[in-house]
């Protein structure tokens, strides 16, 4: 591309989209904002040979043409649709992220309220084109660190041989280990919390 894209925040890296396209061609590139299911928006920097421009809003972008110009446009969320809606199709799903809770002690038993956790994230793989998955375990902060660092691996494996049960490959299930290093409710160290014992699975 003619442009430069640089963006900034975690609001951009979780919210926003970028729709780039006909490099190559004559006619300008074209970079459009979008917002996130729930209506965040981040922002973005474009950056030309002549100057830049920060988009910001909804549906707001820019066109640079091969001299560098850079000129602000504003669409509106039909306008986007009906114009680009193959391209917007063709896009990968959002990660999404699962929290699967396990009772004290155990890598196996997981806690009554996972079972509905469970149910949703078998529907969710059963239409994930080749998903990639990230599984972490975690524990409360019972125990030394030691203790707590074999647990919370044999949490996430405990998951990740679930997910291949589920048809997923080995080759696509990465797992990690963070003890109790990253607690969901901050505790004393010693004290137990449902909470914190527990694996996050992340699909992307």
């Amino acid at each position: 591309m003619k442009a430069a894209i640089r963006h900034y925040g975690l609001a951009f890296a979780a919210a926003c989209v970028l729709l780039p396209f006909l490099a190559g061609c004559s006619t300008p590139d074209k970079i459009i904002l979008l917002p996130d299911p729930d209506g965040k928006v981040g922002a973005v920097i474009v950056h030309s040979a002549t100057g830049e421009q920060k988009i910001d809003k909804a549906y707001a972008g820019v066109d640079v043409t091969r001299g560098g110009a850079i000129e602000k446009t504003m669409d509106s969320q039909s306008t986007v649709e009906t114009r680009y809606g193959q391209l917007l199709a063709a896009r990968p799903p959002r990660p999404m992220a699962f929290t699967i809770f396990f009772l004290f002690d155990s890598a196996t038993e997981l806690a009554p309220e996972s079972s509905a956790t469970v149910k949703q994230l078998k529907a969710v793989l059963a239409t994930w084109p080749a998903p990639q998955l990230v599984v972490v375990g975690h524990t409360d902060l019972a125990g030394s660190q030691e203790f707590n660092d074999q647990l919370s691996m044999q949490r996430a494996k405990t998951v990740a041989a679930f997910l291949i049960k589920q048809g997923i490959p080995a080759q696509q299930i990465e797992t990690a280990a963070r003890g109790k290093r990253e607690p969901l409710v901050p505790t004393a160290d010693g004290v137990p919390n449902r909470m914190n014992r527990r694996a996050v699975i992340t699909i992307q």
